[in-house]
Order: structure tokens, then C-alpha cells, then sequence
């Protein structure tokens, strides 16, 4: 294999995030003086949606209508504040320059907002192992969507046979990249949907496991 294409958020990352929590609603419309922020948000995000089940929004474009003078700005507060667990899984970073090292192209393709994701990509130091990151919220659909595998294959003229895609969710992940054609890992990880079924992934997936050492020497072994 000469392409390793990623998910970020529960495959290589541990986050997690609350917008639904009070204290963290309150919060934000203190920051921003906008009592009426949750309403005008809620309100745009629906705007924005096209009826699409793999519809992906942009919400940096809720954020521009909301703060046209600094919208990124706001967008980092508001996920900073949002973020209650965020570092990077054991052996992630071994892994990542393991690959590298011995030649591997690596890619992100996730479910993601750029706005969000983008600035902690940059906080984790990981934009030096990827050839090239592709997030849902610049597509505008997400996956399982297969068109958004595809689009990443032709971009950056992949043979899918010599491309694996691993993730921590069945669905998304696992079908999503068959329905394309490629090779796929799975990790169940503390963030995999409740309903995922290990012993399905490794009934589907060309690898599964529960345990990242073991997905690492799996993909090590590919190189």
C-alpha cells in the first residue's frame, strides 16, 4: 500500500464536545452579547441544509453572517469552549512518522468542520505528516457519501489498489470506503457509534480491531 488515508476524530484524536451543555450556552452569548445567538444560529444552520442525507453545511459561512468582522474568530472561541477532551491517542504520532518514514502517502478525509478542524490540526502538529486533508464541510457532503472518497482519489491521483482507509466508524468508514473501491481498517476506539459491531467490521473490513497497537502493526506490515 502506498496511500494511508485517514479519519481524524476518534481514529487519530480523542475529542470530545458539549453544545448542548447550559453552562456552555450561556457562555456564549455573554462572549458574543447576543442573546438571541442561539435562535439566529440554529436558524441559519437550517438555511444552509439541502434536504441531501449526506448534506455536509459550511459553518463558517453561519459564522460570517453572524460576524462578517471576525468570523474566524468567533469560530475558535466557539469551539474552544465547546471542547472538553481533545489529544491525540497513544501512539498516534509513532504511527504517523512510522509510515512517513518508509515512504507512505498520508491523507486525512473526515467529517469535519474546516473551521474547527483546521486550527487543531495546527495545535496537535500534525499538518506535517499529510500529504493532503479533505474535510466534509469543503465538500459539502459526508460520508458514507461515496463521491467523497472519490473526489479524494482523483485529486490526488490515487490507484485505489494500492489505498487503504481506516476509521473508527462502520458505517461512515467501513462502507463508505468500500463503496469506492478502496481497502479499509477499522478501529473500534472510545468514540465509535454505540451501535458498532466489531465482529461485523471484521466480517466487512480487510482488518478490525479494538486495539490501536494492533491497527498499527496491521498498517505497518501494508507499507
Amino acid at each position: 500500500m502506498k496511500n494511508f488515508v485517514f479519519d481524524l476524530y476518534g481514529t487519530l484524536v480523542d475529542i470530545h464536545t458539549d453544545e448542548k451543555n447550559p453552562e456552555f450556552r450561556k457562555r456564549v452569548e455573554k462572549h458574543f452579547n447576543r442573546a438571541d445567538f442561539w435562535e439566529r444560529y440554529t436558524s441559519l444552520c437550517k438555511s444552509l441544509e439541502t434536504g441531501d442525507e449526506y448534506c455536509e453545511i459550511d459553518l463558517f459561512k453561519v459564522f460570517l453572517q453572524l460576524f462578517p468582522s471576525d468570523a474566524a474568530g468567533a469560530a475558535r472561541y466557539f469551539r474552544g469552549k465547546s471542547r472538553l477532551n481533545f489529544k491525540a491517542y497513544r501512539g498516534v504520532r509513532r504511527l504517523l512518522k512510522s509510515l512517513k518514514d518508509r515512504g507512505a502517502k498520508l491523507y486525512i478525509l473526515s467529517n469535519a468542520q474546516a473551521c474547527f478542524t483546521r486550527g487543531e490540526l495546527e495545535k496537535l502538529k500534525f499538518l506535517r505528516y499529510f500529504d493532503g486533508i479533505e474535510l466534509s464541510s469543503d465538500f459539502g457532503r459526508k460520508k458514507p457519501c461515496r463521491q467523497f472518497f472519490e473526489y479524494a482519489v482523483e485529486k490526488y491521483s490515487m490507484d485505489k489498489s494500492e489505498t487503504v482507509y481506516i476509521g473508527n466508524d462502520f458505517r461512515a468508514d467501513v462502507l463508505g470506503a468500500k463503496s469506492a473501491g478502496l481497502g479499509t481498517a477499522y478501529i473500534k476506539s472510545n468514540r465509535s457509534p454505540a451501535g458498532d459491531s466489531l465482529e461485523l467490521a471484521q466480517n466487512t473490513a480487510d482488518f478490525a480491531t479494538d486495539n490501536f497497537k494492533q491497527l498499527s502493526e496491521y498498517l505497518l506490515s501494508l507499507v
